[in-house]
């Protein structure tokens, strides 16, 4: 007769033991999870658009509403501490206690008319402040060099400093409000250019406005650049420049000192062949540009010249029927998503139907998959995972291109917007209906989804603290999620 512990331990003091028994007890092992740690709205009134969704399809998605962290503009607390370094060395008075609560701001868009609202990522998402800008918010805001990058959709660019006393928020306060104010129109139609294009669709520099760089400008305000269109996607600071697209299908070089044109170029005269405003990518010697019609553009980043292009090739009618995306004009061959730059190749894919790993250096390709994307792809030891426009990741063999694994993860074939490889080593998905999935990358095994929170509208960004990313969505307003592996 088997005997348990317990009945022995009873014996052993002479005593019987009970004639029931007890359950055995088991330690529960916890499964992964998707955590929503911490979201904001931006604040605005009943029914105003903070509080109304908005459908993105994929082919209009061109920024992310909240921004500041991008490989290109690492704005992590590492950096902070160089900045607070730095400015110590200087001898300015500084808290010490500042760095150990050290804020990480994340700026985006407004249901108000001209207004960007900041929230605070290191304290779940506290609303921190409104700041007064000229338009609508148009463009990511990026962090860059200690100072905050904006772009409007009445067509200005701004470089504010980050006020380091003040939580490394732009310098947009009180003082500037005459400046962006309804009874400002007269001063601000100064800083509007009147350039002389040249052939071929350029403008040099020399004819923007000269009398916009003279005028004074409020404290903490580095420039503004004026442009005639609205300024969209994503900027990149690089080679101390900062490239960026405009709504006139212009890409314009700012340099990043002065605020003056260097150059700009139209690279996109006809009405079918618009810029597609997330695919842009800078190195040391090209400027990447992505068109709606599938061809990529390389251009020389110093005076804008195109060195030589690259056709994607466009779907059949048979992979046009497996995608809910919405056709373009003729067809839906964009390059919507940003090009994956690794040494020296770029893997590049369209929206509809191909993924393309092209040699800058030999202008050719080095191998092709059949299938579309509109999320930047992601690097994973010797694959590269795809999210496709039609619900699926797949990882492919780097040099090879050949498919590794493949999973499906939407149940109605909605697409993929963006990826994120997270510090535990996780991949996480996000549809175009903002649900969440936890993929592991080396297997290809779902580990976790959640709910949809409403569609989405830009790439993940990094998240700060106890949240490994967050992402922007149609409601003017940002959540970040923790991967909980185990």
């Amino acid at each position: 007769m088997n005997l348990s512990r317990y009945s022995v331990f009873m014996l052993s003091l002479g005593l019987s033991s009970p004639a029931f028994s007890f359950a055995e007890i088991r330690l529960v092992t916890t499964k992964p999870e998707i955590l929503e740690v911490l979201g904001a709205y931006s604040p605005g009134p009943a029914g105003s658009q903070s509080t109304r969704p908005i459908v993105v399809m994929p082919f209009q998605k061109t920024f992310s509403t909240f921004g500041g962290l991008f490989s290109y503009h690492p704005f992590t607390i590492e950096n902070q501490k160089e900045i607070i370094k730095k400015r110590m060395e200087n001898k300015i008075n500084l808290n010490p206690s500042y760095i150990v609560n050290m804020p990480r701001p994340v700026c985006g868009a407004s249901p108000e008319t001209n207004t960007l609202n900041c929230f605070d990522l290191n304290r779940n998402g506290q609303y921190l402040n409104s700041y007064p800008i000229p338009g609508s918010l148009s463009t990511t805001p990026i962090f860059s060099d200690n100072s905050w990058l904006i772009g409007t959709s009445k067509g200005f660019l701004i470089r504010a400093e980050a006020n380091i006393e003040n939580k490394f928020l732009p310098q947009l306060g009180e003082s500037n409000t005459a400046l962006w104010g309804a009874n400002s129109r007269k001063y601000m139609k100064s800083f509007r250019p009147k350039p002389i294009y040249t052939e071929q669709g350029k403008a040099s520099g020399t004819t923007s406005s000269t009398s916009a760089h003279n005028l004074p400008l409020p404290q903490g305000i580095k420039w503004v650049f004026p442009s005639s269109s609205q300024f969209v996607g994503t900027p990149i600071v690089q080679n101390g420049f900062a490239y960026l697209f405009s709504a006139n299908q212009y890409i314009q070089a700012i340099n990043w000192s002065t605020g003056k044109l260097a150059w700009t170029v139209r690279l996109a005269p006809d009405a079918n062949l618009r810029m597609g405003s997330n695919a842009l990518l800078a190195t040391s010697s090209e400027v990447i540009a992505g068109t709606e019609l599938g061809t990529l553009l390389i251009l020389n980043p110093t005076n804008g010249s195109i060195m030589w292009t690259w056709q994607v090739p466009s779907a059949t009618a048979a992979q046009r029927e497996q995608t809910q995306l919405a056709a373009g004009p003729d067809r839906f061959s964009s390059l919507a998503a940003k090009p994956l730059l690794y040494e020296r190749n770029i893997i590049v894919s369209n929206a509809e139907s191909i993924t393309q790993n092209i040699s800058l250096d030999a202008k050719s390709s080095l191998w092709s998959y059949p299938i579309g994307s509109v999320a930047q792809p992601k690097i994973y030891k010797e694959n590269v995972l795809l999210g496709s426009a039609t619900g699926k990741i797949v990882s492919l063999n780097l040099e090879s291109g050949n498919a590794q694994w493949s999973l499906n993860l939407t149940d109605d074939s909605s697409p993929i917007m963006s990826l994120f490889l997270t510090k535990s080593g996780v991949l996480l998905a996000a549809s175009s209906r903002g649900q969440i999935y936890m993929v592991n990358p080396e297997t290809g095994k779902l580990l976790a989804k959640n709910l949809p929170i409403g569609e989405t509208n830009g790439e993940f960004f990094a998240g700060y603290g106890n949240s490994d990313a967050c992402i922007s969505f149609s409601q003017n307003g940002f959540r970040c999620f923790y991967a909980k592996v185990k």
